[in-house]
């Protein structure tokens, strides 16, 4: 069952339980005075019947005389409670009706009755307890044979009376209950608001938050709902963070497209204002160059935006070896032919890797070593395996001219001012570094005096 309302339901199970409860007790109250009833009037038939012998045995004449009647008075019930005085006639208790008295000789006289009574047996003349019905009710009778006189004595009390005096003890054993129910009630709702309040702050917290400014809620909560605060601060938090990814993403890409788009502009305007075939030959060039190299601006940029928000890595064991050769096959020929490479790499050489995340990582490496080198000399590759982790280290020598800046390598959108003229956005080396971030590696790298510049992966024993 959906919970809508959790402070009605919180009312409706407490209350329910407790007059479920009461009513329990109720019931209770009333089987267990109905069970002490019928013991003490049980005993007070037998006690009847024997103070009736004993009366028998001192007055002799009883057992002589035949069908004497004991007057029982006649008092009318018209179903008003009275009080106990006033149910205290001068004539006597309307109650002595509801009980009855017979004595029956050995052979079947009925020698003595109360006026309600009547002129049959009342019980069987047997000695115990008889349940019987008689002149419309239930009665419970007790029959009790005195051998000394030769007679039966039967005491019965009307069914009836036991459960009235039950229902009235049991009414007024709860009846202050029932009284006390209404504040109860009253106590159980001010428990409930007071209980629930802190929800209802929690909750006219966050409604009044600023969605410009997702600060966490720090505010005082019971220990119960502080996982809720705590989930809620997390969930901003991580909000905050994917909002302002998302303007930086915006910002940078504005940013970087404007220059791009500018010259592609230009580029084709100048086409349009060729008159030679020449002129038309040159600004085709210009924009086959514009449109590649935006297109390879926009793909770094979606690489480095989803990258922002991958958290986990469907890794495989890949060939490394493999990995290095596919990476190679997706660099720029021109680029590939400009240098001689020189790899060392096992072909046994297995890591457990996120394939396209990691090639991406090789062909980004691979990439800017034959890119930013000097023309005609040598990319080396190497795999190493140390005791505690491995390595693998891609070296290439930069021009005289163009000695990398170390401290800003890695920095989104750098460039140095001596590359201004080869082909590249600046995000390269940003990608690397967040998906060996999410690998669990490091990335270092050193450059000599003679401009030997190396890219160290560093790579712990359980990728391999």
């Amino acid at each position: 069952m959906k919970i809508k309302s959790l402070r009605r339901m919180l009312l409706l199970s407490i209350n329910g339980v407790i007059l479920l409860l009461m009513s329990v007790t109720g019931v209770s109250t009333f089987y267990s005075t109905h069970h002490e009833l019928d013991e003490l009037f049980d005993a007070q038939l037998a006690q009847y019947a024997r103070l009736v012998r004993h009366l028998l045995l001192e007055r002799t004449v009883a057992t002589s005389v035949s069908n004497t009647v004991i007057e029982v008075p006649r008092i009318i019930e018209d179903g008003i409670e009275r009080t106990s005085a006033q149910e205290r006639h001068p004539e006597g208790h309307k109650y002595e009706s509801k009980i009855a008295v017979q004595v029956w000789s050995q052979d079947g006289q009925l020698l003595l009755r109360s006026a309600n009574a009547g002129t049959h047996p009342l019980q069987p003349m047997e000695v115990g307890y008889h349940v019987v019905n008689f002149d419309g009710y239930e009665w419970v009778g007790f029959s009790l044979f005195a051998e000394d006189l030769k007679v039966w004595v039967f005491t019965a009390q009307r069914e009836d009376v036991r459960g009235e005096l039950s229902f009235h003890l049991t009414i007024d054993q709860l009846l202050p209950l029932s009284f006390a129910v209404i504040p109860i009630f009253i106590l159980v709702w001010l428990t409930v608001y007071l209980g629930t309040r802190p929800i209802n702050e929690l909750s006219e917290r966050l409604a009044g938050s600023d969605p410009a400014d997702l600060k966490p809620v720090k505010m005082e909560l019971p220990r119960e709902l502080q996982p809720i605060q705590h989930a809620v601060n997390t969930l901003l938090g991580e909000l905050k963070s994917y909002i302002a990814q998302e303007k930086r993403f915006i910002a940078d890409a504005s940013h970087e497209l404007r220059t791009p788009l500018s010259i592609l502009q230009l580029h084709t305007d100048n086409l349009a204002k060729s008159q030679s075939m020449d002129e038309i030959m040159l600004a085709n060039e210009a924009i086959q160059k514009s449109t590649k190299r935006l297109s390879h601006l926009v793909f770094q940029l979606m690489e480095m935006q989803k990258l922002e928000h991958l958290s986990h890595l469907d890794k495989r064991q890949i060939p490394l070896l493999g990995m290095i050769s596919d990476a190679m096959a997706q660099i720029d020929g021109k680029h590939l032919d400009n240098v001689c490479w020189d790899i060392h790499v096992g072909s046994e050489v297995i890591l457990f890797v996120e394939p396209a995340l990691f090639q991406c990582v090789l062909r980004n490496l691979l990439d800017n070593a034959a890119k930013y080198a000097r023309p005609n000399s040598v990319v080396q590759v190497v795999y190493s395996e140390m005791i505690t982790q491995n390595k693998l280290t891609i070296t290439n020598q930069f021009p005289d001219n163009s000695k990398p800046e170390l401290k800003r390598l890695g920095e989104r959108f750098f460039r140095h001012a001596a590359h201004q003229d080869i082909a590249g956005s600046g995000l390269g080396l940003s990608i690397v570094r967040k998906v060996v971030e999410l690998h669990r590696m490091n990335l270092a790298w050193h450059i000599s005096d003679d401009n030997y510049f190396s890219v160290v992966l560093e790579i712990p024993e359980n990728v391999v």
